[in-house]
């Protein structure tokens, strides 16, 4: 009598994810859209889109809610992210490992700081830093984002406020006083202000951009100088400090740079306004590495040089 033989479905296999594929979840996840994951991951949003349908398909489920105002996270992409990011932690935290052990003095240190820190303190010595050690790279990476230590998108942050992140070592270097400026172009033009209520209405102001960031600053300006026309807001210190300079109006700018420039003249000291400090910032884990040991040191040098 002949048996019968049974036949088994072929095995699929299981999708094969590589870490590459999940750092696109994790941009998009925390950026919100395919333009500002690209932006954060150097690769135009096409790819993006491209990338996270290929996952969406590997494991099976959507993982993104695609609407007009951007993406969000559905419940299966909620846990791929939360598996994600517990193992970029461990790369990250093996990365830093590595580096805080390692001996020589050379390779690059990526440094973070405003543009206004970097091309006024730092850029002006970096020859004399590249004289002293010659086989260490810098890269400065100037932004209003505060870089991200633990996930190393920068060895050794400058900092306008005091870093809170865990295993971070901060140091301060100096407390930034700021006041009131004019040119003196600006006041040859429309006369010295009594920072009266009638006498700014026939001033202009130059003011920051309403962020987080400068909420104090543009508190203290409102009340301050309450009646004069604003003709220019930024997020960008060098551009009120320039804008300021030209003749824009009046700006509240660092007594120490602004001292310095031969075309502006001190109106006011900004009474009632906590100062800022500037802080120097690394990760615990990379602070003792040869290498950003003497880019802390030689930053520090520099900076601390520029106080009165």
């Amino acid at each position: 009598m002949a048996r019968s033989l049974k036949t088994s479905a072929p095995k699929v296999a299981a999708p094969r994810i590589g870490w590459d594929d999940l750092r696109y979840a994790l941009a998009l996840h925390r950026t919100g859209t395919f333009a500002a994951a690209a932006n954060r991951l150097r690769v135009d949003p096409t790819t993006v889109g491209r990338r996270i349908a290929l996952l969406e398909s590997q494991v099976g489920a959507r993982l993104f809610e695609r609407r007009q105002e951007g993406c969000t996270s559905t419940e299966a992409g909620i846990s791929l992210v939360g598996r994600a990011e517990r193992m970029e932690a461990e790369a990250l935290a093996l990365e830093r490992e590595l580096t805080g052990a390692d001996e020589r003095l050379s390779g690059t240190v990526r440094v973070a700081a405003t543009e206004f820190i970097a091309a006024r303190f730092i850029a002006p010595h970096v020859s004399r830093f590249a004289a002293r050690y010659p086989n260490v790279s810098l890269v400065l990476v100037c932004s209003q984002h505060t870089a991200d230590l633990a996930r190393r998108e920068a060895d050794v942050a400058v900092r306008l406020t005091r870093p809170r992140e865990p295993d971070v070592v901060a140091r301060r270097i100096w407390n930034i006083e700021l006041a009131l400026f004019a040119s003196k172009s600006y006041l040859a033009e429309r006369g010295r202000p009594r920072l009266t209520a009638s006498d700014l209405k026939r001033h202009d102001a130059i003011v920051f951009a309403p962020t987080r960031a400068f909420a104090n600053e543009n508190a203290w300006l409102e009340q301050r100088l309450a009646g004069a026309r604003v003709v220019l807001r930024s997020d960008s210190v060098a551009t009120v400090h320039n804008a300021c300079a030209a003749g824009a109006g009046l700006g509240l700018l660092s007594r120490l740079v602004a001292e310095r420039d031969p075309s502006l003249v001190f109106i006011a000291p900004a009474d009632g306004l906590e100062p800022r400090s500037l802080w120097q910032a690394v990760h615990q884990d990379v602070a003792k590495a040869p290498r950003i040991r003497a880019v802390m040191d030689f930053l520090r040098e520099i900076l601390t040089a520029e106080t009165p």
